[in-house]
């Protein structure tokens, strides 16, 4: 699948309090930069040859690609390497538990922003940035600057400051990149006489128009997208906690409860009436399966789900639009998740992990990668290749859409912390309890607020 986050998440918080001291026994141990890890006197695709890496990722299409392109890698380079991947729930408490003991087991793994500031944090993960600047252990074509902007000051993070995101150390380097965007069947809109919303309150009043309403022997809902009470939910409603200027966190205190948090979040929560009843409780899997059998008008997530909408089988192919996440009081918003590639700091091979980094984030592997499903691209000449035009041909607006949002609206939104998974169950729990009137919206954010300050503390 394209994406995607899970309920796994929830067991993330189970390692913030083992941050302090698993710091003292893991990273903060090990040497730190090229120096400790080589002697090597310039750069060549050979100066590793003979050793071994150990990977450990989700299931995912980039992994997908990374695995079917090993040969080449071991090949090229002399170094083997042993590839395990897992379900996302799986991997999700696999990698914490290995990356806590130390041991220095897998040298290579799939990470992303908020895991990063988990694993900084601690002193898991390795600072790439001296590796980047290496000439003797970055290949000269590398070329570095041909990422998005966007997506490596998301990988940067100061670990010493709150609110340090977009400075500081490079904790990984982007592999693969989703925005949000607004999905909607053309086919029931031109039916309906409907034009593509391009506002919030555009978009509300088409879900209503169209809720229930049948089409093609169907009973429609007017929208679906995720529910769940943890915080990957957080995506596709920061579409809208971006377009009323939402902030979770200011000054150290909370503020999803804001004028502005509850303008934002009664909105969501009137646009979920018009999604089925059972999607309060929908993760990405459980709203894109709806959504891709035709059960609805509208769905807000993650632009690059459009592979599977458009794959040959599918109910709803050459039937999808592609627009932008709709516009509020501050203009238009996303956030932005990055599957991405980090260093073990416990590793005992990284230069070679080095180069596997450098090798599966190179114009040519993520090119290739391309035809495999890993979209979107996260340098900017892959993104503008033919081969991506020709991958998305006849997907209606997609190809611009998805690089309007990540060049003009795609941010990470929220302020980076080791405990923010925390912070964002809380939030997005109490988004759950207003959708199905267990409490007020404004009663759910004061709550939520009280227990995010706690957590900060």
């Amino acid at each position: 699948m394209m994406n995607h986050h899970s309920k796994a998440w929830r067991v993330f918080g189970a390692g913030i309090a083992f941050v302090a001291s698993s710091a003292l026994l893991a990273g903060c141990a090990q040497a730190a930069g090229p120096d400790a890890s080589s002697e090597v006197e310039s750069f060549d695709w050979r100066n590793y040859e003979g050793e071994e890496l150990n990977l450990l990722m989700s299931e995912h299409p980039l992994s997908n690609a990374l695995e079917n392109n090993l040969a080449e890698f071991e090949e090229k380079t002399g170094i083997s390497v042993n590839l395990e991947t897992l379900t996302e729930s799986d991997y999700m408490v696999k990698i914490l538990t290995e990356l806590q003991s130390g041991a220095g087991s897998y040298d290579v793994f799939m990470t992303s922003q908020p895991m990063n500031y988990q694993y900084a944090a601690a002193g898991w993960v390795e600072d790439l940035q001296p590796w980047v600047d290496d000439p003797k252990q970055t290949a000269p074509d590398y070329d570095f600057e041909d990422f998005f902007p966007a997506l490596i000051e998301a990988e940067r993070w100061d670990k010493t400051d709150f609110g340090g995101a977009g400075e500081g150390e490079l904790w990984a380097i982007p592999a693969n990149e989703e925005g949000y965007a607004l999905f909607y069947r053309a086919d029931i809109l031109e039916a309906n006489g409907i034009e593509v919303p391009q506002t919030i309150d555009e978009l509300v009043a088409a879900a209503k128009q169209l809720d229930g309403t049948e089409f093609d022997g169907k009973t429609i809902s007017g929208f679906v997208s995720r529910g769940d009470k943890t915080y990957p939910t957080l995506n596709p409603f920061s579409t809208f906690a971006g377009a009323y200027g939402v902030k979770d966190i200011t000054d150290g205190k909370a503020t999803v409860n804001s004028p502005e948090g509850v303008e934002a979040t009664t909105k969501w929560v009137e646009l979920m009436q018009y999604a089925p009843d059972a999607a309060s409780t929908y993760t990405w899997y459980e709203a894109q399966q709806d959504f891709l059998a035709g059960n609805a008008a509208f769905y807000i997530d993650a632009d690059h789900m459009a592979p599977d909408f458009e794959k040959e089988g599918s109910a709803i192919a050459g039937k999808v639009g592609y627009a932008l996440p709709p516009e509020g009081p501050e203009g238009r918003s996303s956030s932005l998740w990055l599957w991405s590639l980090g260093m073990n700091a416990a590793s005992e091979h990284k230069g070679a992990a080095w180069q596997f980094i450098q090798w599966a984030t190179s114009k040519e592997l993520l090119t290739k990668a391309i035809a495999e499903g890993n979209m979107n691209p996260t340098r900017i000449s892959v993104a503008d290749s033919p081969e991506m035009a020709a991958a998305t041909e006849g997907w209606g607006d997609y190809n611009q859409v998805w690089k309007e949002i990540l060049a003009d609206h795609a941010a990470w939104q929220y302020s980076p912390s080791a405990t923010w998974t925390e912070v964002g169950d809380i939030w997005a729990t109490a988004i759950q309890s207003a959708i199905i009137g267990q409490s007020s919206v404004e009663d759910a954010l004061d709550d939520a607020a009280t227990k995010i300050d706690a957590a900060i503390e």
